[in-house]
Formats: C-alpha cells, sequence, structure tokens
C-alpha cells in the first residue's frame, strides 16, 4: 500500500513530522479490517450450509451427474 500524505493549509503550514506514518498506519489497519471482513463473508457465502440454504431457498434440482435441473 502507498500513501502519500499532503496537507492543504491556508498558512502553507507543511504536515507534521510523522503524518505521513500516522496516515499510512491507520490507512493499513482498515485495509486489514476490511480483508478480514471481506474474507469472513467470503467464507460465510462459500460453506457448506449457506449453499445448501440456496439451493433449498431457491428449489433448485440436479441431474445425477450434477447438472442443473428445470
Amino acid at each position: 500500500m502507498s500513501v502519500d500524505v499532503s496537507r492543504d493549509s491556508a498558512t502553507w503550514q507543511p504536515p507534521t513530522e510523522d503524518a505521513q506514518d500516522v496516515v499510512t498506519e491507520a490507512l493499513r489497519d482498515l485495509a486489514r479490517w476490511l480483508y478480514r471482513q471481506l474474507e469472513a463473508e467470503y467464507d460465510h457465502l462459500t460453506s457448506d450450509q449457506a449453499i445448501e440454504e440456496g439451493i433449498i431457498v431457491n428449489a433448485y434440482t440436479f441431474t445425477e451427474g450434477g447438472r442443473r435441473f428445470g
């Protein structure tokens, strides 16, 4: 992840010395959290239980060979 920190200041003050590190770490924390949420949702949606529920709710039927029927 690449982050560039700048400051839009009416008095042309530069960012604080550690602004780049602080903002980068905060954004990395957010990215890690978002990734964990996406991974958990993916794991749920692709679980045997969720797939079975989807088949039942949508009344899918399959041929003996495993192809969707109807």
